[in-house]
This record gives structure tokens, C-alpha cells and sequence, in this order.
């Protein structure tokens, strides 16, 4: 277990016991990550606000049923990747086809001028499945074992995702 787990296991812990500073140091610990993953997500500022906040009530209603605390990090994953899909329940439906990426159309083209911009360009332009992995992968910095389990698929189809949107977002940024 690394310094980090061990850290969010004992935070986890003392959640469930009630200790009122705790909560916020959870929050203060996970909510900038959880709206850097939401965010990219929904691509829409008002709608990651409220999917963050139902996240951080789902939290606090099962925190109690959380049994391995030392997988803090993959249940906050999933409670938001859960939430985000809730939110997409029909776009995560349907399946990713080569169709689904517009490379010919951008909602701005005057984001094209910085890389940050256009990457996040690109992701907006992902199905959701595909944008979830690369930014578990890339942007949360986990490894796609960790990935595979926030999403409840074998790390082969992670594998897949992340080739998958590796092309079609090469895609973008080369138009």
C-alpha cells in the first residue's frame, strides 16, 4: 500500500467514525480532483457543479457502507463516474462508433490556438466511455488496472478506449 492510500484509508476510517474534522479534510484532499474528472467530463460548468454535489452526497450517505477504506480513491471514482453517467445515461448506451467523433466541426475554432485548449477540444468530441478513460488514465494519473476496476471492465477494454481515443483525438488536433 503507498503513503497515499494508507492516508486516504485512515481518512476514510475516520469518516465513518464521525470525526467532524475529517470531512473536511476529505473534501479538501478529493474535491479538487473530483471536479477535474467531472469537469472534463460534462464539459459544461453548471452541470459538473451539480453532478460534484450530488457526488459529495452520495459519499456522505454511504460512507458508513464504504468496507475497504484503502480503496478510497477507486469508490470516489466510481461514485462520480456513476453520477457523470446518470447524467449521460444515453450517451453511455451507445456504443462508440468512428462516427461519433465530427473531426470537420469544432464548437470554437478559436480554441485551436493553445494545446490545452484543443486537447480539451478533443475530449469534449469523445464518446463518454473513451473521454472517461483517458481522463482517469491521463489526467488523474491512474494506472489502467485502477481504471479498469473504477469502470467495472477488464483492463484489456481500458487498453482498447485509451487506443481508441489516442487516434480520434490525434484526429482533432491534426485538423
Amino acid at each position: 500500500m503507498h503513503d497515499t492510500d494508507l492516508t486516504d484509508a485512515l481518512l476514510a476510517v475516520r469518516c465513518q467514525l464521525g470525526e467532524p474534522t475529517a470531512w473536511e479534510d476529505l473534501v479538501h484532499r478529493w474535491h479538487p480532483r473530483l471536479w477535474a474528472f467531472i469537469s472534463r467530463m460534462t464539459a459544461d460548468q453548471a452541470r459538473a457543479e451539480d453532478v460534484l454535489q450530488t457526488v459529495w452526497l452520495r459519499v456522505i450517505r454511504s460512507m458508513v457502507r464504504l468496507r475497504e477504506p484503502e480503496r478510497l480513491a477507486a469508490w470516489l471514482y466510481g461514485i462520480a463516474r456513476a453520477t457523470v453517467a446518470d447524467q449521460f445515461r444515453e450517451l453511455y448506451r451507445t456504443p462508440p462508433t468512428e462516427e461519433f467523433l465530427d473531426v470537420s466541426h469544432t464548437d470554437d475554432d478559436t480554441d485551436q490556438f493553445t494545446a490545452a485548449d484543443a486537447v480539451e477540444t478533443g475530449l469534449r468530441h469523445l464518446h463518454p466511455i473513451d473521454r472517461e478513460a483517458v481522463v482517469l488514465h491521463y489526467f488523474e494519473d491512474l494506472p489502467v488496472a485502477a481504471v479498469a476496476e473504477i469502470c467495472g471492465v477488464p483492463p484489456g477494454t481500458i487498453k482498447s478506449r485509451l487506443h481508441r481515443a489516442r487516434r480520434l483525438m490525434r484526429e482533432t488536433l491534426t485538423d
